[in-house]
C-alpha cells in the first residue's frame, strides 16, 4: 500500500464550493444588487471587484469570461484583497484567461498567504513541496502547510501528515502524522482516510488495529477513491479486520483497477493467477500484470517477469523475464531483485554470473526479503559470488528463518547439527528441523526422522522417526524413502514388512539413491519382499557400485566370481572387490587375501 497525498495535480485548491443556480452569491449580486455592486466595483471597491470577478470566472449570472474575470481580480488584488490574489494565482497556474506562469502564480499565492488566507497558504506550501514556481524547499513547505492545516484546510492536514510520515522537511513522526490524518479524515477527505487506514494497518503512530484500518479504508472507498478500494480489497483478501472474502476482494480490486490503478491491477492479476475469488485464468492475469507494469508499477513488472519466466499466460521468454525483473529491481522492488539474482545465478536469460547474483540478493536481503536472505546465505555457505563464510551464512539463514522461510530453517538446522558457522547444538538443530518439517519441508522431515532414530538432540523414538520418514517419502524424497525402507525391513518403529521395504527401496533407487540401490540389490539377491532374481541383483549392485558404495562393490564382485546373474568373470570380480577394499571394507580385504591364497596370480597377470 502507498500513502497518497491529497494534492490536486495542478496544486490549487478550489476557493469556493460549486454554486447552485439561484443560490450562490451571483444570484443576489445580479438579481438583487447588480447595479449597486457593479457601480461600487467601478468606483474601486475591492470587495465588489472580487465578487464581480467571481461571477465572470464561474459564469454565474453573466456569461463566463475568464479575461474579464482576470481584470476584476487584478483590480481587487492591487488593493490587497487576498481572495482576489488567490484567484490570480489559480489563473496564472492553470493558464485561465492569461498565459500560464507558475512563477507568477506563486507570487500571487504568497501575497495572499501573507494575509493569512488559508487556501493560499496551502498552495504556497504545495509549491515549495513540489518545487513549482519556486525552488523546492521542504522546510518552507512544512511551515506554510502547518499554517493552513491549523486553519482547518483538510488537504493541508493530509499533506502535512505525509511529510510527518516520510520525514520530509521535518523529523519522521508517525504519531504526529496520525494526528493530522485524523483531522483531515474527519472532514471527509478520502486521501487522508486512506492514509490513516494505512497507519492503523501497520501500527505506525497508533496501535495496530485492522478494524480501524477497515473503517477508514471503507470510508474512503465509498467515495470511489481507488487506492482505498485496493487497500480495502487487501483486508478482505487476507481476512484482516474483517472476515476473509475473496469475492468481495475481487470486486474492490476490480473497481480500483477499472480506474487504472496499477497496484489494484496487480492484485487483481494475482487473483486470476491463483483462482482466488474468480476462475483461474493465466492469460487474464498476465494482461492485468502487463497493464500495471506499463504504468511503471513495480509489483506488476515483477509479476510480468514471473509469468514470462514460467511460461504462464504467455509463451516462456527468459529474456523478457529478465527485462521486467530488471525494470522492477531498479525501482527497489525486493522480490524483483531476488528474482533477478536468481536469473544471474542460474544463467537464465542472461550469462551466468554469481557475483552479479550476489549483488542483487544483497540488495533484496537488506530490504528484509526472506527468500533473498536465504539465497545470500547459500552463496556464503558455498563461496559462490563471495568468499566462503559460514558465519555469514549462519547470520543470513537466521534472519530468513525467523521470518518463516522454510528452507532457511532447514539449512539453519544443518549448520547447528554439523557445527558449521556456529557451535554444534543438536537440540537447536532439532528445533529448526521440526519447524521446517511441520511446514512440509521433505529434507527437514527426513533429518528430523534421523534425529529421532538416533536419539540426537531429542529422546529416541522410532515410531516418531518412521512418521517423519513417511511424510518425506510420500513427497518423493529419495533419502527418506530409503530410510523408511530400512525401518520396514528391520521392523523398527513399525511392523516388519519386507514387501513395503522393497517398495520404498525401489522408489528411492529409481531416483538414483545409491544406498537404496544397494538395499534393493540385497532384496533381489535374497528374495526378500520380492521374488529372488540374481540378474536384478547384479543390475542394482552395479548402479550402486558405480556410485562407490563399497558394500555394493563387494557384492557385485562376489556375483562375478560365482557367475550368479551374470557370466562368471574372475577378473571383474577381483576388480570390484579390490575397489571395495580400497575404501576400507574389511570383508573385501579378507576376500582378496583368500583369493590370493587359493588362486595365486601367475607371473604377468594383473
Amino acid at each position: 500500500m502507498l500513502l497518497v497525498p491529497s494534492v490536486p495535480a495542478s496544486g490549487t485548491l478550489p476557493s469556493l464550493p460549486p454554486v447552485e443556480e439561484g443560490k450562490g452569491p451571483s444570484f443576489f449580486l445580479f438579481r438583487s444588487m447588480a447595479d449597486s455592486v457593479m457601480a461600487s466595483a467601478r468606483q474601486g471597491n475591492a470587495r465588489a471587484q472580487f465578487l464581480t470577478g467571481v461571477c465572470y470566472y464561474t459564469g454565474e449570472g453573466v456569461g463566463k469570461d475568464l479575461k474579464e474575470a482576470f481584470q476584476w481580480f487584478s483590480r481587487a488584488a492591487q488593493q490587497g484583497d487576498p481572495e482576489s490574489q488567490f484567484y490570480l494565482g489559480v489563473m496564472h497556474e492553470c493558464g485561465e484567461g492569461v498565459e500560464q506562469d507558475a512563477k507568477k502564480a506563486f507570487e500571487w499565492y504568497l501575497l495572499a498567504a501573507g494575509q493569512e488566507y488559508a487556501p493560499a497558504q496551502h498552495n504556497v506550501g504545495n509549491f515549495y513541496y513540489k518545487g513549482v514556481g519556486t525552488e523546492k524547499d521542504l522546510k518552507k513547505a512544512v511551515k506554510w502547510l502547518t499554517l493552513a492545516a491549523m486553519r482547518g484546510i483538510p488537504q493541508s492536514q493530509n499533506l502535512l501528515g505525509l511529510c510527518c510520515t516520510e520525514g520530509l522537511g521535518m523529523e519522521q513522526d508517525f504519531k504526529e502524522a496520525s494526528r493530522w490524518y485524523t483531522l483531515s479524515a474527519q472532514q471527509g477527505l478520502a486521501d487522508a482516510q486512506n492514509n490513516l487506514g494505512i497507519l492503523y494497518e501497520r501500527g505506525l503512530g497508533v496501535p495496530q488495529d485492522f478494524k480501524e484500518a477497515f473503517k477508514w479504508f471503507s470510508a474512503a472507498a465509498r467515495q470511489g477513491y481507488f487506492a482505498a478500494q485496493n487497500n480495502l480489497g487487501t483486508l478482505y483478501d487476507r481476512g484482516l479486520g474483517v472476515r476473509q472474502d475473496w469475492k468481495k476482494a475481487f470486486e474492490l480490486y476490480s473497481l480500483a483497477a477499472a480506474q487504472g490503478y496499477g497496484m489494484a491491477q496487480s492484485n487483481l492479476g494475482k487473483m486470476y493467477e491463483t483462482g482466488r475469488g474468480v476462475r483461474q485464468d493465466s492469460k487474464k492475469a498476465f494482461d492485468l500484470y502487463l497493464s500495471a507494469a506499463q504504468q511503471g508499477e513495480a509489483d506488476g513488472q515483477n509479476n510480468v517477469g514471473v509469468m514470462y519466466e514460467r511460461g504462464m499466460g504467455i509463451p516462456q521468454n527468459l529474456k523478457e523475464a529478465f527485462k521486467w525483473f530488471s525494470a522492477a529491481a531498479r525501482q527497489e522492488n525486493a522480490w524483483a531483485q531476488n528474482n533477478l539474482g536468481a536469473m544471474y545465478y542460474y544463467g537464465r536469460g542472461v550469462p551466468q554470473d554469481p557475483k552479479e547474483a550476489f549483488q542483487w540478493f544483497s540488495l533484496s536481503a537488506a530490504q528484509g526479503n526472506s527468500s533473498a536472505q536465504k539465497n545470500l546465505g547459500l552463496l556464503y555457505e558455498y563461496g559462490q559470488g563471495a568468499e566462503k563464510d559460514l558465519k555469514e551464512a549462519f547470520q543470513w539463514f537466521s534472519l530468513a528463518a525467523v521470518q518463516g522461510e522454510n528452507d532457511a530453517r532447514y539449512r539453519l538446522g544443518l549448520l547447528y547439527e554439523n557445527g558449521k558457522g556456529v557451535d554444534k547444538d543438536v537440540k537447536e538443530a532439532c528445533k529448526w528441523y521440526a519447524l521446517a518439517a511441520e511446514q512440509g519441508h521433505p529434507a527437514a522431515q527426513n533429518n528430523l526422522g534421523t534425529m529421532y532414530e538416533a536419539g540426537d538432540g531429542v529422546q529416541k523414538d522410532l515410531k516418531e522417526a518412521c512418521k517423519w520418514y513417511a511424510l518425506a517419502a510420500e513427497q518423493g524424497y529419495a533419502a527418506a524413502q530409503d530410510n523408511l525402507g530400512t525401518m520396514y525391513e528391520g521392523g523398527q518403529g513399525v511392523e516388519k514388512d519386507l514387501k513395503e521395504a522393497f517398495k520404498w527401496y525401489l522408489a528411492s533407487a529409481r531416483q538414483g539413491n545409491s544406498n537404496a540401490q544397494y538395499h534393493l540389490a540385497r532384496m533381489y539377491l535374497k528374495g526378500a519382499g520380492v521374488e529372488q532374481d540374481y540378474r536384478e541383483a547384479v543390475k542394482w549392485y552395479g548402479k550402486a557400485a558405480e556410485q562407490n558404495v563399497p558394500a555394493a562393490q563387494f557384492g557385485l564382485g562376489l556375483l562375478y566370481l560365482t557367475g550368479n546373474g551374470t557370466e562368471q568373470d574372475e577378473a571383474k570380480g577381483r576388480k570390484w572387490i579390490a575397489k571395495a577394499a580400497e575404501q576400507g571394507l574389511e570383508e573385501a580385504r579378507d576376500m582378496l587375501k583368500l583369493l590370493d591364497d587359493l588362486f595365486p596370480k601367475q607371473n604377468g597377470e594383473d
